[in-house]
């Protein structure tokens, strides 16, 4: 059997381990967020949103929370019709 040497005088202590496990984290947490803070947040689809370019019933673009004037959305890519509508939807 080896000879381990004793390292009484190297002990770690549990703030040092929880200090050291928080900067980690937050370090993970601040890369795994750079790309998406960089870049354009993407959109989907028309299609997959299954936009329309008519309203369904009193539910209209111009009338939804995600909706950009002139004719853009924050969710969905492409140009939006005012009057158009998706899955999406939210009312202001």
């Amino acid at each position: 059997m080896p000879h381990l040497p004793k390292f009484s005088s190297a002990r770690v202590s549990r703030r040092r381990v929880l200090t050291g496990a928080v900067l980690a984290g937050g370090a993970a947490l601040a890369l795994a967020g750079a790309p998406a803070a960089a870049g354009a947040k993407k959109k989907m689809s028309q299609s997959a949103a299954s936009y329309q370019d008519k309203p369904k019933g009193s539910a209209r673009c111009d009338g939804c929370a995600l909706f950009q004037k002139p004719a853009a959305c924050q969710t969905v890519a492409g140009v939006i019709s005012p009057a158009g509508w998706c899955v999406l939807f939210a009312a202001k």
